[in-house]
């Protein structure tokens, strides 16, 4: 449970809050593991000109590109022969790149296992081209491009054209690019990609519309105000070069956009298309399509809506600007060698920063792979292992931002109490790391492992999960590379480089750093400078020389650089069995062990995932100590096998362990050849953590102290969303309550640890799910290997009906007989943002009624956004959306902003909910058939990755709901329906929607959180406010919970195969 709190996520399709804000701090690394998602963002500027021979010189193929276009030729409407791309091993799409006589570049792809059709268009104009008058102009370009054009004038085109096809759409602002990617049901595709070209060819930019979306800008960045990581991404790049853009402030809110240009007679309407113009130009722009349409019929659809976009010329279109000829920071600028002190409510951490020469264009030779190896490292005489012994800093992150603008290096320590404590410590062992790394020099076969890893890694990866996934990270990417090294760059090491690898390396030097220390001790009233973006104070000094000397000479500590790479994957060969179509076979069935087994799939790679669920009853969690005691155990066990197992996860392996309400979770993952040797270190250590775990234990407790202390880490939704569980779902505790539990070492220590387990694993039994590369007989041995490392004996432990002792006890939810009210604080110091989420409760729903729903969820999407978003700008955060609830299904609006207190806001919720009554009743027969095709479309998709092919059936194992032909009754269902007029009515839709929203015979099942921000309003309810006879609840935790729900009916935890 507390694993839940700590990752509470909103279970909805992904949306702008990861998706937007050009200030976003990039993902990083936390496992220490490096993958391509934390490598850097690489684009190439190219030279541009309006004249078609300059236009095709600057697509001229290298000699290795050349033999992929011997026999290119030009088409008509383009200047660049058509090229293939290099692409993995297993990956049987087709790619092809081209630039139209405009300047526009296009990249199509034919995926033949493609249901839909996802486009994008990359610009190469991002937060460092916004003038300095209008900081924040590229992210509002983005926010307000969707709004209309002068072909199609409605604001809600494009988007009501998307939701009728089962599409979706978002978009990004990043440093040097804004990206636009959508994703659409074929039957719709000429029409939405029509309405998308039109705005890059002639927005309309609607005025009335400016002042609406500039506040949906201003709330984005109030939502991000308290987030520590950004304030501190935001304050370390505000100190760079003032002639370089890096350090303006780049989302951009009211005061940036508005109010201050305004005041000095400038116009943000005149500024927004003036920037348009500039930037979003012909050769600036990279198109990609994504669809199981042929390359002719996709370039074919390019041609017809895109090319009307303006040809480029060399006045119209210059290439976008560099800006490294203004270094980042220097000792001349007086910009290096800062130490900062900023606040926290959270855990402490330390960030080391290093300007680097620009690395952007050594994409191919990427000397970072093997610095980011060098950190990855957890085995003996590593760094990792050194901080982690001397409890110091439990983990590290590192990135590369590689730009336009220039390189830097950012190191993350996250720090214990003692690290805290001894900062000049923990940067004396990286230093001393780094020294005994540069002594021993450039190991040649760690590099060509490094090297070797990465091709194969590349060569078998798995494909994106959607055709909307695939577009937002080729067009993201068709701008830092050559166009055939789309997939390539940034990935590969094609021409290793000694050298380069050096120059990284004497870059990472105590005399070329910043810091900052981000700590809860320090007292924010203290500081000396003020943070007007962000709103915080700090405090800024220079670094002492003493310890820049101190740190120059550090070595020793018994460190030591790193080994060569020892289980690179070479077995890549391919089994050919398969469970077939009616979902897993079981092979083990056991009392107290089930062994099932679904093979390859159509998911062909030499990896495999294997689940198991070491299941217990669920009244062991009954007690909250030993709650804490299960969410701790996943952390000890990573703590205590993250050095041994360091080897193997470093060459395409990895492992979780995870604690739910009735079991704990264990899932390995990666390719097959080395799986079982990973079991073998792992499951032992799962059952008995052994002699030395005290250390880890109380490492482990502190870590925990830490994270349920910190409230910022959570959006104010996601606080709302903790409490909704705790209220709703029975068993469960409040965060407080977790916190004061992990405190009483009295309780929770590692004596109560070990006998916990102990009584676990004497009742546990043990469920494996075995997907992908390993065939029948293997998966059969694996499960006993399985059971017996857990110490739990297949054969034994049955009663006299051979049932498994271990009774399976689910979560269930509370079945209000009148609505329930929850009104609380928002718990984030200071943040001004409430949070109100209304859900309404359909009870358990039938085969049938997962469809309706699943079609009103896609139907309610839009007109929540627009009501409350677009039209009211209550915040930000507005979703209106269907979900699961443990055995039930609810229909859902959840709104974050400061603009209106959540009471007010509920009232607004309702009338939507009123208004949508409405909108379901009046639905037409087109747009109903539309709606069917588009559901029908996603559910005949096939899964594309393991993760999807285990997803479909590990949960209904978890949970013993055996209803593995769940997929092929709904299509039955649609059948029937697309067979028979009268049931092709919104009636089903609009009872479904009723029974929700309304409740049987007006008896609504309602459930309301009231989350209120700083100067929000008041918790306390006004007379008008309360909606039941009952008073709010005012107080999470599971004794007040209880008293006010004493005697509540719940719902049965079943799951209607019918």
């Amino acid at each position: 449970q507390v694993a839940v709190f700590l990752q509470l996520r909103l279970p909805i399709p992904r949306f702008a809050i990861v998706a937007s804000g050009a200030d976003a701090k990039p993902r990083t690394s936390d496992s220490m593991k490096y993958s391509t998602a934390a490598a850097p963002t690489m684009r190439r500027s190219g030279i541009v000109s309006g004249l078609a021979a300059a236009l095709l010189a600057t697509s001229l193929p290298t000699a290795a590109a050349f033999r992929l276009r011997k026999r290119a030729q030009l088409h008509e409407g383009e200047l660049t022969p058509r090229i293939e791309i290099r692409k993995p091993t297993m990956d049987d799409r087709e790619y092809v790149h081209t630039t139209f006589e405009s300047g526009l570049r296009v990249l199509v792809v034919r995926d033949p296992a493609a249901k839909k059709t996802g486009f994008s268009v990359a610009v190469e104009a991002g937060s460092l081209e916004d003038p300095l008058a209008f900081q924040g102009l590229a992210h509002f370009c983005e926010h307000m491009l969707f709004l209309g054009s002068e072909k199609y004038p409605s604001t809600d085109a494009f988007s009501d054209t998307l939701a009728l096809y089962g599409g979706q759409h978002n978009a990004y602002t990043s440093s040097e690019e804004t990206v636009y990617y959508n994703e659409i049901g074929n039957e719709g595709l000429e029409k939405g990609l029509d309405i998308f070209a039109q705005f890059f060819i002639s927005p309309s930019f609607d005025v009335s519309m400016v002042d609406k979306e500039i506040h949906a800008v201003d709330s984005e960045h109030k939502k991000n105000q308290p987030d520590t990581q950004r304030r501190l991404w935001h304050l370390l790049r505000s100190r760079a070069n003032p002639l370089n853009p890096v350090h303006q402030f780049s989302t951009g809110d009211l005061e940036t956009l508005k109010t201050e240009p305004e005041s000095h007679g400038k116009s943000l309407v005149e500024a927004l298309r003036t920037f348009h113009k500039d930037n979003y130009c012909a050769s600036r722009m990279h198109l990609v399509i994504v669809s199981n349409y042929t390359i002719q019929e996709q370039l074919a659809m390019a041609h017809k809506h895109f090319d009307a976009v303006p040809t480029a010329t060399a006045e119209s279109c210059p290439p976008r600007p560099e800006y490294t000829q203004f270094p980042l920071y220097s000792k001349e600028l007086g910009n290096i060698g800062r130490s900062f002190m900023v606040h926290s409510q959270g855990s402490p951490e330390l960030w080391v920063t290093f300007p680097m020469p620009a690395l952007k264009k050594e994409y191919k030779k990427l000397g970072e792979a093997y610095v980011w190896n060098v950190l990855s490292h957890y085995g003996p005489g590593s760094l990792k292992a050194l901080l982690l012994k001397e409890d110091l800093s439990p983990h590290y992150s590192y990135y590369a931002e590689n730009t336009v603008a220039g390189s830097v290096v950012f190191l993350t320590f996250s720090l214990t109490e003692k690290g805290l404590a001894n900062t000049d410590t923990v940067l004396s062992y990286f230093f001393a790391y780094l020294s005994a790394v540069k002594s021993a020099g450039v190991n040649k076969e760690l590099l060509h492992s490094i090297q070797s890893l990465r091709q194969v890694m590349f060569d078998y990866q798995e494909d994106k999960s959607s055709e909307y996934d695939a577009v937002s990270t080729l067009a993201g990417s068709l701008g830092s590379v050559a166009p055939e090294d789309v997939l390539t760059g940034g990935v590969l090491i094609d021409q290793p480089d000694e050298g380069l690898i050096k120059v990284v390396l004497d870059h990472l030097v105590p005399s070329n750093m910043n810091m900052a220390l981000v700590t809860p001790k320090f007292d924010e009233a203290q500081g000396t400078s003020h943070e007007p973006y962000y709103d915080f104070n700090y405090s800024e000094t220079a670094i002492d020389p003493t310890l820049v000397s101190k740190l120059e000479g550090a070595t020793g500590f018994g460190l030591a650089p790193p080994p060569v790479l020892s289980y690179v994957p070479t077995k890549l060969d391919l089994i050919s069995e398969s469970a077939g179509e009616d979902g897993p076979e079981r092979l083990v069935q056991e009392p107290r062990a089930e062994g099932w087994w679904l093979g390859r799939g159509g998911v062909k790679l030499p990896k495999a995932i294997v689940n198991v669920k070491v299941g217990f009853p669920r009244s062991m969690l009954e007690n909250i100590e030993d709650s804490v005691l299960a969410a701790m155990h996943a952390r000890v066990v990573h703590s205590l096998l993250e050095q041994p197992a360091d080897a193997l996860q470093m060459c395409g392996l990895s492992f979780s362990v995870n604690s739910q309400n009735d079991g704990f979770g264990v899932t390995f993952s990666g390719f097959d050849e080395h799986m079982a040797q990973l079991m073998e270190m792992v499951l032992p250590r799962v059952k008995t953590p052994g002699p030395d775990s005290a250390d880890a234990f109380e490492q482990a407790r502190r870590q925990l102290l830490l994270d349920l202390s910190d409230t910022t880490k959570l959006q104010p939704y996601q606080h709302a969303m903790e409490a909704f569980e705790v209220v709703t779902i029975k068993g469960r505790f409040a965060r407080a309550e977790l916190l004061e539990a992990a405190k009483d070492t009295s309780k929770v220590n590692p004596e109560a640890y070990q006998k916990f387990l102990a009584q676990v694993f004497g009742q546990a039994h043990v469920k494996v799910l075995v997907t992908g590369n390993i065939d029948r007989a293997r998966s059969k041995e694996l499960t006993g290997t399985i059971a017996t490392f857990l110490g739990i004996q297949a054969g034994a432990g049955s009663n006299s009906s051979g049932a498994i002792l271990s009774e399976e006890v689910h979560l269930t939810v509370v079945k209000p007989e009148e609505p329930i009210e929850i009104r609380i604080p928002n718990p984030i110091p200071g943040d001004p943002n409430s949070a109100t989420l209304v859900t309404y409760q359909f009870g358990v729903p039938t085969i049938a009624d997962r469809l309706h729903l699943a079609m009103l969820g896609e139907i309610m999407d839009r007109p929540v956004f627009e009501a409350l978003r677009t039209e009211r700008q209550l915040g930000y955060v507005v979703f209106g959306y269907v979900a699961p609830h443990s055995s039930i299904v609810e229909v859902r609006v959840l709104v974050q902003g400061f603009r209106e207190g959540p009471d007010v806001v509920e009232s607004l919720v309702e009338d939507v909910v009123k208004n949508l009554t409405s909108r379901i009743e009046g639905l037409s027969v087109t747009e109903l058939a539309a709606r069917r095709h588009s559901l029908r479309t996603q559910l005949e998709k096939p899964p594309v990755t393991l993760g999807q092919v285990a997803g479909q059936y590990w949960g209904q194992l978890w949970n013993n709901e055996h209803c593995f032909k769940k997929k092929a009754m709904q299509l039955a269902v649609l059948d029937a329906v697309d067979k028979n007029p009268e049931a092709a009515s919104a009636a089903p839709l609009l009872e479904a929607w009723k029974r929700a929203v309304q409740g049987e015979g007006g008896h609504r099942r309602k459930v309301v959180v009231k989350l209120f921000g700083a100067g929000g309003g008041s918790v306390a309810p006004a007379p008008a406010a309360v909606n039941s006879s009952s008073p709010a609840i005012t107080l999470i935790d599971s004794k007040t919970v209880q008293a006010r729900l004493k005697g509540a009916e719940y719902w049965p935890h079943e799951f209607l195969c019918e």
